[in-house]
């Protein structure tokens, strides 16, 4: 087929999109207007237009159901109508619900995601439903046109944006908010209408477009089947021996194992609803076997989730988290004593799961509210620090008590629960009233003695560089500060090249001064740094600001002077009662080259 041919087609298949979705694409309209008004008056985007974009995004998906149930149902225009109503009534249900909020934070993120999760799975199941085609190759037909979507929009991006450049550079100035309103059109209205244009009326359609939709192209089986089977399998021999060789008490706690195994079974669901069709030799081994490897390990992720609720209660992310093992664990099942075309199950408990999610009493947000603040309660009440309502401050506690309570006060502050807490009020701060109300410091680790460490000099007073030849401005960060100190600085003086750099053995951390033959002419030992921040014990003292003076470490070389001035320190523990400690530090070094 011809370039043109093809271009033609493309734009008929456009048309005839709009023509199919007309409130899709009026919400998908109205959202990229809102985007251009936020980019031309950031005030917008601060005040409104997030909760009038994701209402418009939620009525655009709303719509696209109701469009596909209109198909399904085969009904007259009157009910294409009034399935249109429903999504736009529905949609300003949604705003009606979110404008009241004072501003568009974590929960009406989280809610909204699950929303549209739930949506889009609705919209590919629909058609599956005593249709032409089943889940899994309605799955397959839209993440095909998904990713076929998502590149043909990038390149007509990028293909503008060299263009609006050679416009700048060659003829005239350009906006450069130009860029941000063709990217705005481009993935905002372009590619889901030309998504949308890929998934034909799976009713309707002719048998061969049907087939071309759903089949898997070449390229795709070979990435599934050669590439992408082989190495989950390589990953699972490893994550089985792992979880072999390391399953005692501390295993469960470990932060690495529940992240590790949610990413392994998303995976493992993905491949498994791409390759159902596939008939080779890799894919018909893979459903028959990694199902019944999903379950166990799935079963080990609940239980690690489930044991984490006694170290920091149930927190909206763990309860998405633990809602999501037994989601797994479901899919597991299906695919291990089902056939494949009853896969539809699946999708139906993920919708379940997530409008779930969102309903009071047993939405995400409602339960963490409750378990948190009720944790804290009995933490409070072990020690004696809630009585009669009111807070005692106590500062001789255990430290795993403590951590409680650092770590749910924060999230209690940080979600805006503290109006539901009579004994904490609308009015807590977290930073600020911390320790008047507990009694010990929010920011306090108790390690061999030692505390989290935080200092910054006092940007008011200016650094003097009078007598110097160059300054350089470096870091030292991290555990392993071969990993993250800065790049070498040169500087050029009276046409010779020095190096400033890092000599590190061992304990021993060195900022040394080299000349062009390698020459070592001044060396500061940093360690200096740690040294004299660690025994500082006045905390108060130090957040107001570090004067130059404090903040001020010098060194003489045989052939070069340095001084070290210290902009930003922070010291803290790699974990709970870990003897290792991370260092970020921020620094101007002076270089004074003797003649």
């Amino acid at each position: 087929m011809k370039w043109s041919e093809r271009f033609t087609k493309a734009g008929r298949g456009l048309a005839k999109a709009v023509g199919r979705y007309p409130l899709t694409l009026a919400f998908l309209l109205a959202a990229a207007i809102v985007n251009a008004m936020a980019i031309e008056d950031a005030t917008i985007l601060e005040t409104t237009h997030n909760k009038l974009f994701a209402a418009f995004i939620v009525g655009a998906f709303l719509a696209t159901l109701g469009q596909v149930i209109y198909e399904k149902i085969d009904g007259s225009t009157a009910k294409r109508w009034i399935l249109s109503a429903v999504s736009a009534v529905l949609t300003g249900g949604y705003l009606w619900i979110i404008w009241g909020a004072p501003q568009f934070g974590m929960e009406i993120v989280v809610r909204t995601a699950a929303l549209l999760s739930a949506i889009i799975i609705a919209i590919i199941l629909v058609p599956s439903l005593k249709g032409k085609v089943n889940f899994n190759q309605s799955f397959l037909g839209a993440f095909k046109a998904f990713f076929i979507a998502g590149f043909f929009s990038g390149v007509i991006f990028a293909g503008l944006a060299i263009i609006i450049g050679a416009v700048d550079l060659l003829l005239f100035s350009v906006d450069e908010m130009l860029y941000a309103h063709t990217a705005n059109i481009v993935f905002s209205l372009f590619a889901p209408i030309y998504f949308l244009s890929l998934i034909p009326n799976y009713w309707t359609a002719e048998e061969e477009i049907v087939d071309r939709t759903v089949a898997c192209p070449r390229f795709l089986e070979i990435l599934i089947s050669n590439i992408l089977i082989p190495l989950v399998s390589i990953f699972t021999v490893i994550l089985v021996l792992y979880i072999g060789l390391n399953l005692r008490g501390e295993f469960w706690s470990e932060n690495l194992i529940e992240p590790m195994l949610v990413s392994y079974s998303i995976v493992v669901i993905v491949i498994m609803f791409l390759s159902a069709n596939l008939t080779n030799r890799f894919a018909t081994l893979f459903r028959k076997v990694f199902p019944k490897v999903l379950i166990p390990l799935v079963v080990l992720q609940l239980v690690a989730s489930v044991l984490k609720i006694g170290d920091v209660g149930l927190t909206h992310s763990r309860y998405y988290v633990i809602m999501y093992g037994v989601f797994a664990a479901v899919a597991g099942v299906v695919f291990s004593f089902l056939k494949p075309t009853k896969s539809s199950i699946i999708a139906m408990v993920f919708m379940a799961f997530s409008l779930l999610s969102t309903i009071p009493p047993v939405d995400a947000f409602g339960v963490s509210r409750r378990n948190q603040i009720g944790t804290l309660e009995q933490v409070l009440e072990r020690n004696d620090m809630l009585v009669d309502g009111e807070i005692v401050p106590k500062a001789d506690l255990p430290n795993d008590d403590k951590d409680m309570i650092i770590n749910i006060t924060e999230y209690i502050w940080r979600m805006g629960y503290t109006e539901d807490v009579s004994w904490l009020g609308p009015n807590f701060n977290y930073y600020n009233n911390f320790e008047r109300t507990f009694g010990f410091k929010w920011d306090d680790f108790y390690n061999d003695g030692k505390m989290y460490r935080t200092f910054y000099r006092n940007q008011e007073t200016a650094i003097d560089i009078s007598g110097y030849d160059g300054l350089a401005h470096m870091r030292y960060f991290g555990e392993n500060p071969k990993e993250n100190l800065t790049d070498a600085v040169q500087i050029v003086h009276q046409g010779n090249t020095y190096e400033l750099d890092w000599a590190i053995e061992g304990d021993v951390h060195n900022l040394i001064l080299k000349d062009e033959a390698g020459n070592i002419l001044a060396s500061f030992d940093f360690n200096q740094v740690f040294v004299r921040f660690d025994a500082i014990e006045d905390m108060e003292e130090m957040r107001k600001g570090l004067t130059n003076e404090e903040a001020t470490f010098e060194a003489v070389g045989n052939g070069a002077d340095l001084k070290v001035i210290i902009e930003s320190y922070e010291m803290y523990p790699t974990g709970r009662d870990s003897e290792e400690w991370s260092i970020n530090s921020e620094f101007n070094a002076l270089i004074d080259i003797k003649e």
